[in-house]
């Protein structure tokens, strides 16, 4: 895959924040954590061990290092062998840890302590982690402002004011970044899964549509971009995101719809006319078919939502 490529990917990355906590584990212990509803994200700030994923797979960890588990890797857990004797399940070892935020602990005085967070990461309403069947790590000790950035982003759960959700989502995709460069640099992009990756003339197309929205893209003009046949495209594009072209670009209209409504005020029309509709019923239908939810609501709704470990799976998961 070019590097150019990657590069327009990573510009059109929406990280959105789920649940935040800080995972501590004592010698004698393992911690168990459930599978997640979101992209896990662990970053060990103390210690040495190792992840056990549910699958019965090890990955070691020391300080500074990033680890990645997707829902698909199931439960896990946190110890320093992995063959410590006594169990601490998450539902039994948490507490609240300032508005927002929880604790899990396993044993009295941890020796391993790592801030974790639960993340949605997509592209265009793209899941970015879709086909990651098991964990990915980093070790990020090169980068010491991603441990400064995870202490501000602990920081400000523990006291959270105006921009505190912002700030922490600014912070993780910083650290997925750090993470992906990483990997590029030695030729490795098992962190991302879109499936368009493996032709790069569907990816040709697909970045066309993410990026122009509003365009008035046809089955044509997009087979032209990727230098394939009307029917070859329409053919290759179905087998690869298991349906239509047309289909996806309203997905990708209205998950970007969906992102202007919770980060800006502008009026629902403008907003629709911003991501191709010229009809703001036409609009609030296919958005309501989406999201259960219309415009209006959904705005309402975001405003709203708290930003602390019980936030529940966001509505913008919409329906494909």
């Amino acid at each position: 895959m070019k590097t150019e490529n990657l590069e327009r990917l990573l510009c059109l990355l929406d990280v959105r924040l789920q649940a935040i906590g800080l995972c501590e584990v004592a010698p004698g212990w393992r911690l168990s954590l459930p599978c997640a509803e979101g992209v896990l994200v662990h970053y060990i700030l103390q210690g040495s061990g190792v992840l056990c994923s549910g699958d019965g797979g090890f990955v070691p960890f020391q300080p500074d290092t990033l680890i990645f588990l997707h829902p698909n890797c199931g439960s896990h857990e946190l110890a320093m062998t992995g063959a410590e004797p006594h169990v601490a399940v998450w539902k039994n070892a948490s507490a609240p840890l300032g508005e927002g935020m929880m604790r899990f602990t396993a044993g009295d005085d941890p020796s391993i302590v790592s801030a974790c967070a639960v993340v949605t990461a997509d592209c265009g309403g793209l899941d970015l982690f879709e086909q990651l069947r098991e964990p990915i790590c980093e070790q990020v000790r090169d980068h010491p402002g991603l441990r400064q950035a995870f202490n501000l982003m602990l920081a400000e759960f523990k006291h959270p004011r105006f921009g505190t959700r912002a700030l922490a989502e600014a912070l993780m995709k910083q650290s997925l970044v750090i993470a992906l460069r990483q990997q590029v640099e030695r030729g490795d992009v098992r962190l991302i899964s879109l499936p368009a990756m493996r032709d790069t003339r569907l990816l040709k197309a697909l970045l066309e549509m993410m990026e122009q929205p509003a365009r008035g893209h046809t089955l044509d003009q997009l087979a032209r971009t990727s230098g394939m046949s009307r029917s070859l495209f329409a053919e290759r594009f179905a087998e690869t995101f298991e349906r239509p072209p047309m289909d996806l670009l309203k997905q990708i209209r209205l998950h970007r719809a969906a992102n202007l409504l919770r980060s800006t005020q502008l009026p629902i029309q403008i907003i629709a006319m911003t991501v191709g509709y010229a009809s703001r019923s036409y609009f609030s239908r296919a958005f309501r078919a989406a999201y259960d939810r219309d415009p209006k609501a959904f705005r309402e709704e975001a405003r709203t939502r708290s930003p602390g470990v019980a936030a529940t799976q966001e509505s913008s998961n919409a329906k494909h």
